[in-house]
């Protein structure tokens, strides 16, 4: 359920589990050392940023906080907390990638045959590598395909063995963007396209492509230059989440980004984009080149 959080409310963070219906302005975290890893001071960001509290004071399980920017909480939003300016990232080194119930989905995901599973937060190569193990010792015949969410200060430092490792990335924007500087996520996600390109990987851009489209019918005008650009880095997939998973409009915003998409690959094809835009090399080979010479081509 989303709930509006207003400038100056006061609102409790808690690992309690609750029978009953969770009290007002309770908000329900899901690990247990949340209380102990706070400071009165800390800044807590909800989803990258899209609300805004600070801590103001800690009792046993619960940790009051301040509303500072308002906004609307998501269901299963990403919480960071910052203290003095930087991201406090030693909790999240604690904490498994795949946690235990990540393996419980996992083992449904392999009994119900699923196409491809997405590792969140990954902090390194060996993480993929242990899935892909655990994935083909349970089921031998499975071409299950691991997708590795790029979404962590630890993730664009081990970029180039993670995308190695794996069977395509997903530049995950709205994560990542609470851990480093917003005005560095284009860039990064540049990069992260053009490696995958250069590696032969898929890759997927999703987060907030078309965020004003949860509670609004048409999005704006710089959500369409967004997803302009990405198409134009040559992404191979671009990925609603809220806005289909609990937006208002998800069929328009689907039918939004699948003609947005279209409209600017048919522009290149109408200034024959091949004379306008250079892409990046990806093949290794003069047989290779002549196949990357005909995708390009039929884009």
């Amino acid at each position: 359920m989303t709930l509006p959080v207003q400038d100056g409310e006061i609102w409790t963070f808690t690992v309690r589990a609750f029978d009953s219906p969770i009290p007002g302005h309770t908000i329900n975290v899901n690990y247990d050392g949340f209380a102990e890893d706070v400071k009165v001071g800390d800044e807590l960001l909800i989803d990258g940023g899209m609300v805004r509290f600070e801590v103001i004071q800690k009792i046993g399980p619960d940790v009051k906080c301040l509303c500072t920017d308002p906004g609307l909480l998501l269901p299963r939003a990403n919480l960071t907390f910052w203290r003095d300016g930087k991201l406090v990232s030693e909790r999240n080194a604690m904490l498994p990638t795949i946690s235990s119930k990540d393996w419980l989905d996992i083992d449904f995901g392999i009994a119900e045959g699923v196409d491809f599973i997405a590792v969140s937060f990954v902090k390194s190569a060996e993480v993929i590598k242990h899935l892909k193990s655990y994935i083909k010792a349970h089921s031998p015949n499975s071409d299950i395909a691991v997708i590795a969410k790029i979404e962590s200060i630890d993730s664009l430092k081990n970029l180039e063995e993670i995308i190695q490792a794996s069977d395509g990335a997903m530049v995950a924007r709205g994560d990542l963007g609470a851990q480093i500087p917003l005005e560095q996520v284009p860039s990064e996600q540049q990069r992260i396209v053009q490696l995958c390109r250069q590696l032969n990987k898929p890759v997927i851009v999703a987060s907030q492509l078309l965020e004003s489209m949860i509670e609004y019918p048409i999005p704006t005008r710089a959500e369409v230059a967004d997803i302009s650009e990405a198409v134009r880095q040559r992404g191979d997939a671009l990925m609603l989440s809220g806005e289909s998973a609990m937006g208002q409009y998800p069929e328009k915003a689907l039918s939004v980004l699948k003609s947005a998409s279209l409209r600017i690959e048919r522009s290149w094809r109408e200034q024959k984009h091949h004379e306008v835009i250079e892409l990046p090399s990806i093949a290794s080979s003069f047989t290779g080149s002549i196949s990357e010479e005909i995708c390009n081509s039929a884009a």
